[in-house]
């Protein structure tokens, strides 16, 4: 009976709850594919902390080199423990030719070209279906049942922690700090939100879908975001009143020129969009095939069980191969961050003195820029200053800059501007 050691690469929530899953399912693994299969090591920082994971001390170590000597496969559960030094770990497995799974998106989105290359020189297998979805196994998905199948184009929102956030300035008039704190406590949110609030969570699982959906390379160097913290809760009742919510989505499309056009960050959405009301910590993703249409894909996004056991999807599938080399193919695309691909509307929200003339002032700065204004909602003063809410067509981002700059030297404070998505 053949034996492989599975090594852990970190034993946080996700490698404690991979190795419980591990632990559990030896017996299944003896039966299906007559493999004995046990946990070598895992490495730790502190071999003294405490886990909920069932592993003999004498199993954990905090030299990460044991891990990779003493393994036939390598678990990779780092989470946010050192993007250059994951990284490190991932290249040299795949130089021993060690199997690796892999749940670090920031890791494929930053490096993955080059360990992509490495494995197909060195002939070795990589996987990393956890690294974006969570709970809805969308690599697999996408792997098995689109075999014939173009995507083209996806939305969706996949950063648990910002559409938590925004549900909860909708539904419960928090502030966005206040929901940011919430999503903290909740565990939803890390103690340093800047990847999720400032988008470049969502960003990370663009690219690695991309890889997975589009079979293209993006470079995130070519890439940026739309914060999501920019969104204030007038905003959102605003919206509202317009019959459309704000939502952190993720658009992206690969066109037949190899153009990759993309955005991350707020849009309006009408309210009977199929992405409207997905909220708190749930993910949705829509993508749309050149024979099947829409398909949508809707789950928890985030967490460590659901995490867990996408990388033991992974490490069976490794199992079933008997660690033979399977990687596919994938190209360049030249990326284009163009909002006007997906919107051909804005929402401005500026704020003014309550002086005669001054509304009259804001549409002249429009006209003269030729931008046609929809729709113009006045709203209350409020402590001497009055919202003004604009719907527009959609413009190059150095109209908008020209407009910005005019408005501000005419006292008019331009608070949020938000494309509206077209479906």
């Amino acid at each position: 009976m053949k034996k492989i050691k599975v090594g852990l690469l970190g034993l946080g929530v996700v490698g404690a709850e991979l190795a419980n899953i591990i632990n559990s399912n030896k017996e299944d693994i003896m039966q299906k594919y007559g493999i004995e299969m046990e946990i070598g090591k895992a490495y730790v920082r502190d071999l003294h902390k405490k886990r909920n994971a069932d592993i003999p001390f004498s199993k954990l170590t905090d030299n990460a080199n044991e891990v990779l000597n003493d393994s036939d496969i390598i678990c990779e559960c780092m989470g946010g423990s050192g993007t250059e030094a994951t990284k490190d770990y991932v290249v040299r497995c795949i130089e021993m030719t060690k199997p690796v799974i892999m749940s670090s998106k920031k890791v494929i989105a930053l490096y993955g070209k080059d360990i992509i290359d490495l494995c197909m020189t060195k002939k070795s297998q990589l996987r990393f279906d956890a690294t974006v979805g969570g709970g809805i196994p969308i690599a697999k998905v996408i792997k098995e049942c689109f075999k014939g199948e173009k995507i083209t184009k996806a939305v969706g929102i996949l950063n648990a922690t910002s559409n938590y956030i925004y549900s909860s300035m909708e539904r419960k008039g928090y502030s966005f700090e206040q929901a940011l704190k919430k999503a903290q406590d909740l565990g939803y949110a890390e103690n340093d939100p800047s990847e999720d609030i400032n988008g470049f969570d969502a960003l990370y699982k663009v690219i690695v879908l991309a890889l997975f959906a589009m079979k293209s390379w993006v470079n995130i160097k070519e890439m940026s975001t739309k914060s999501f913290s920019s969104i204030d809760i007038v905003d959102m009742k605003y919206a509202q009143d317009l019959g459309y919510k704000i939502k952190p989505l993720a658009i992206f499309q690969k066109k037949k020129d190899k153009k990759f056009v993309y955005r991350v960050g707020p849009c309006l959405i009408a309210e009977n969009h199929i992405a409207a009301n997905v909220i708190n910590n749930f993910n949705i993703i829509v993508f749309e095939g050149s024979n099947s249409g829409k398909l949508g894909f809707y789950g928890q996004g985030a967490g460590s069980k659901p995490t867990a056991s996408a990388m033991y999807d992974d490490l069976v599938s490794v199992l079933k191969t008997s660690f033979d080399y399977e990687m596919d193919l994938y190209d360049g695309c030249d990326v284009i961050h163009d909002y006007r691909d997906f919107t051909n509307s804005l929402y401005w929200r500026v704020s003014v003195d309550n002086i005669i003339g001054k509304l009259a002032l804001i549409c002249n700065v429009f006209a003269k820029n030729s931008v046609n204004i929809e729709k113009v909602i006045q709203k209350d003063e409020v402590n001497g200053k009055m919202d003004v809410v604009l719907l527009t067509n959609s413009v190059e981002s150095t109209v908008i800059d020209l407009i910005t700059h005019e408005f501000e030297n005419n006292k008019v404070d331009v608070n949020t501007i938000i494309p509206f998505f077209n479906d």
